[in-house]
């Protein structure tokens, strides 16, 4: 992975997990901090605060408006509140996302913010499908199957558009 330098860059949590170099204007939320337990992961926390690393949490409306974009691109299901919490940070800051969840470049990409992967490639854009897990049926969205009554899931493979 390239250096990345003069940048406002917003954390995912995996990038504690990591041995990278990494400098600029880094920002994470409480969210993130509390997914870090290892002491590898603390010792880089440390360091990446003595860098200057900014704890901030994101507001309501930008948190809303991850959602919706969550929501149309299909990843709401599997977009958690620490996820969400990072793209409205970097929505609200005008920073990129620095992340290898494939959920949170999605959803980046629908939001227009521009996503560092940290060690994999980056994430096609993607509408995912919902399947019924009784009928096989196509549907929208998750939920409960309007003609057998059963579980609607994403589907294994999103189509790329």
């Amino acid at each position: 992975m390239e250096e990345i330098t003069k940048k406002r860059v917003v954390l995912d949590a995996s990038v504690f997990f990591a041995d990278l170099p990494v400098e600029g204007e880094f920002y994470t939320t409480p969210a993130v901090l509390t997914e870090i337990k290892t002491q590898s992961a603390r010792m880089r926390l440390a360091l990446l605060e003595e860098q200057g690393l900014r704890v901030h949490a994101p507001g309501p409306a930008a948190l809303a408006k991850v959602s919706e974009a969550a929501r149309r691109s299909g990843d709401l299901s599997v977009l958690s509140e620490t996820d969400a919490g990072i793209l409205a940070l970097a929505a609200e800051l005008g920073a990129a996302v620095m992340t290898d969840d494939f959920a949170v470049q999605n959803t980046a990409q629908r939001l227009e913010i521009p996503v560092i992967p940290i060690l994999q490639r980056r994430a096609a854009k993607r509408k995912w499908k919902y399947r019924c897990t009784g009928c096989g049926r196509f549907w929208s969205g998750p939920g409960e199957c309007e003609v057998c009554g059963a579980e609607i899931r994403r589907a294994q493979s999103g189509k790329k558009y």
